[in-house]
């Protein structure tokens, strides 16, 4: 299974009507197929936001976890909040109990 097969499978949520900038995205993170289909199922439907988590230490299943935190009062994933821009990186991980080295705790 390829990055773009995952991708397809998973529709517009995933690639927003431009599959092939979709791949792009997700290829320049570096991660592999599995490690997309991990971070849809969390709903992080941008490359950019699952690469931010992944880089602070929240994985898939942290990202996974359902809130109301964040802008709006809605209940999604961290993940999801997280790449539409309505839960900042930072209170995802004060949410997750995460420590990021060299931010003062």
């Amino acid at each position: 299974m390829t990055v773009e097969d995952v991708i397809e499978r998973w529709g517009y949520f995933a690639h927003r009507g431009d599959l092939v900038a979709a791949v792009e995205a997700w290829e320049e993170t570096g991660m592999e197929a599995g490690e997309v289909e991990e971070w849809l199922s969390a709903r992080c439907f941008d490359a950019n936001a699952a690469e931010d988590l992944d880089d602070v230490g929240i994985t898939p299943s942290m990202a996974s976890t359902r809130t109301k935190a964040g802008s709006g009062s809605y209940l999604d994933t961290v993940g999801y909040k997280v790449a539409v821009g309505d839960l900042g990186l930072e209170e995802a991980c004060e949410l997750l109990g995460v420590h990021v080295a060299g931010r003062g705790r």
